[in-house]
């Protein structure tokens, strides 16, 4: 490793804002060492591994189309366009900073930017942690060894040392986040939500979501407290009800009849009682918020579609299924939450035979009839699914009907993890986001999981050292296994010179 490229890292870090001081204002010198150090050992290890990957292969896969039009836009060639390339141009529009910093407009410093993306987001994930924990943090310790077992989800970080968007995508959303939860901003929200859909047209349904956990819990609350006989009648100041000062009339947790409840009551005042419970801040949030929505529909009636480029590869197709294939996801990557709450699911399980048996015959009905296959899933070996397909849902008939029952333990595992710590406020415009972005998509591929996990994984309850200790021990032995197959498995296309290797 030179000195030069070294100095020209460090450069890179500088401009792209590596602002480390927003996590002293809500964190004790101890944690900030700590972090510190687990940060200074993921950037020299991460980087070596960078510099490794790169001299193994020069291009992968989608990198064909990525880096001759990431290329272009560092060159300031703004007017080319790879009608292959079916997402918007974000990536490519930081990637133009490159040659701002006098740089080398080439694959290396093309990937380099989302391997320091990956740094940042490890910076926002101990930040978002401190966040939800608030005082109840407990180790500091454990807090990080979490922000960085999310920074190295396995498919998660090896997208970061290529050229694809999903880190860089990634990072957009959680900054977008925090500035519509945490800060509060009066502008960011809605550069930052533009900013995430040029990433990724799909981020505009996890903007969809923030907003709706947002409006459903003001319609909860306010239908909680205005819709209260006792507290119409004795209290007459808004702000002493909009401040929640009568904290009975209010729960932590609510559930679908909630929901059922506050429509009712709503509907009945046409929602003027809404405005009253309503901070300026949150207006302003929730305007930032619709006008990113307004400009995404306005962007697919002017396009026809919410894919740019080559339209035929990626057209809107029920697949159910998908469901239930992010269901195994999270039984991988979130198996030592799986077995931390392993007698928790079981007892829960049985306290709900009839809804075991109902989803039962519902997961059989949906492999039954709309089990799909994209073509680029049988054809293309160069990818995971390829295998997972062609060795056991392919191969056997049997197969697809016999992994039933882990959709359904899986399920409840998920549900176990989840319900302690959110309420009816965000699982349903979590769910109905989960279906838009994932039963829609007839191509299986794990970058689809990657933020619906992040997101349910930020909002998992806290948990014990030992499952902490055994995610980030979990995730390094699978990064290592794939990095191991990737560095000495390879094989040659018959239409590419260069050999071919296995990613996720």
């Amino acid at each position: 490793m030179s000195i030069v490229r070294i100095l020209r890292c460090l450069r890179l870090i500088h401009a792209c804002g590596l602002r480390i001081q927003i996590l002293a204002m809500s964190a004790s010198l101890k944690f900030i060492t700590i972090f510190l150090t687990v940060l200074s050992a993921y950037l020299f290890i991460s980087f070596h591994l960078f510099e490794a990957v790169y001299k193994a292969q020069p291009t992968v896969i989608d990198e064909l189309f990525h880096i001759p039009q990431g290329i272009a836009y560092c060159e300031r060639n703004f007017s080319y366009w790879d009608p292959k390339i079916t997402t918007l141009p974000g990536l490519y529009l930081v990637s133009s900073i490159i040659s701002v910093l006098n740089l080398d407009c080439n694959t290396y410093y093309l990937r380099l930017v989302n391997l320091i993306a990956s740094c940042v987001n490890l910076i926002i994930f101990a930040f978002l942690l401190k966040f939800i924990y608030g005082s109840n943090t407990g180790s500091q310790l454990k807090v990080v060894m979490q922000s960085l077992s999310l920074a190295i989800l396995p498919p998660l970080y090896f997208f970061s040392f290529v050229y694809y968007t999903d880190t860089l995508s990634l990072l957009v959303l959680l900054i977008f986040t925090i500035t519509s939860v945490v800060i509060k901003s009066k502008w960011l929200v809605f550069v930052f939500g533009v900013l995430s859909v040029l990433m990724r047209q799909t981020n505009v349904v996890w903007i969809a979501m923030v907003l709706g956990h947002k409006v459903l819990g003001l319609l909860l609350r306010s239908s909680r407290v205005y819709g209260n006989t006792y507290l119409n009648k004795h209290a007459n100041r808004r702000s002493i009800i909009a401040s929640n000062i009568d904290s009975s009339k209010l729960k932590g947790y609510y559930n679908l009849n909630d929901v059922v409840i506050a429509l009712k009551y709503h509907l009945s005042t046409f929602f003027t009682t809404v405005f009253k419970f309503l901070t300026v801040s949150d207006f302003i949030i929730i305007i930032q918020q619709v006008l990113v929505l307004l400009g995404f529909v306005t962007f697919v009636y002017v396009n026809g579609s919410i894919v740019v480029g080559d339209k035929t590869a990626h057209q809107a197709t029920l697949h159910l299924p998908q469901l239930l294939y992010f269901l195994l996801f999270y039984g991988i990557f979130g198996l030592p939450y799986v077995l931390g709450r392993l007698p928790s699911t079981v007892k829960l399980i049985f306290r709900n035979k009839l809804q075991v048996i109902f989803l039962a015959f519902l997961f059989t009905a949906i492999v039954h009839f709309n089990t799909l296959v994209h073509p680029y899933l049988l054809a293309d070996n160069r990818h995971y699914t390829f295998y997972v397909w062609n060795r056991w849902f392919g191969k056997y008939e049997y197969a697809k009907y016999a992994t039933v029952p882990a959709y359904i333990f899986l399920l409840f595992s998920l549900y176990d993890n989840l319900k302690d710590q959110n309420c009816i406020s965000f699982l349903l415009p979590y769910t109905i986001s989960l279906f838009l972005t994932l039963a829609l998509q007839k191509l299986v591929d794990v970058r689809y999981f990657l933020v619906p996990y992040i997101i349910i994984r930020l909002r998992f309850v806290k948990s014990s050292y030992k499952v902490v200790f055994f995610e980030l021990i979990w995730y390094l032995g699978i990064n290592f296994a794939t990095f191991h197959l990737f560095f000495n498995k390879d094989f040659m296309w018959m239409d590419f010179e260069e050999s071919q290797r296995i990613i996720w």
